[in-house]
């Protein structure tokens, strides 16, 4: 397993190195080819994620940081964002009304509809939301390993 730790200051823009850390993460480490949609998929979640945690995870008038943890394993790639707000319990959000056309509320529906898993954690030291995504061959199955 590789592992690459990056820690933000809680402000939108520095989202963009978060996406370009990923994209590094998913095309330079990894020895074979992703292929465009896995990394466009990975790098849409991270950017989800990580705007959730900042909007909504930070604590207002703080230098709230968001951690990012990335690691590369034989058949998958992990992804752990952390912060320090309050929290909120995964399965209480529900899905948007596409009836209605929200404009915002997707991020959540968006990670668990791209990711094969997705586990939230409240503990002392923060909230994790940790994403994981196996790297799959032509024919669509995941890899071994």
């Amino acid at each position: 397993m590789e592992e690459v730790h990056l820690q933000i200051p809680a402000m939108m823009k520095y989202l963009q190195l978060a996406i370009c850390l990923c994209r590094e993460m998913c095309t330079k480490i990894h020895k074979t080819d992703l292929g465009n949609k896995f990394i466009r998929d990975v790098e849409l979640c991270i950017s989800e994620a990580c705007t959730n945690a900042i909007k909504y995870g930070s604590r207002k008038g703080t230098d709230d940081n968001i951690s990012l943890r990335f690691q590369i394993y034989k058949n998958k790639v992990r992804i752990i964002i952390g912060d320090r707000g309050k929290g909120f319990d995964l399965e209480d959000v529900p899905e948007p009304d596409v009836k209605d056309l929200p404009e915002s509320g997707y991020g959540l529906y968006i990670i668990k509809a791209k990711m094969d898993e997705v586990k939230y954690e409240r503990r002392k030291d923060g909230n994790y939301l940790e994403m994981v995504k196996y790297f799959r061959d032509m024919s669509g199955k995941r890899s071994s390993g």
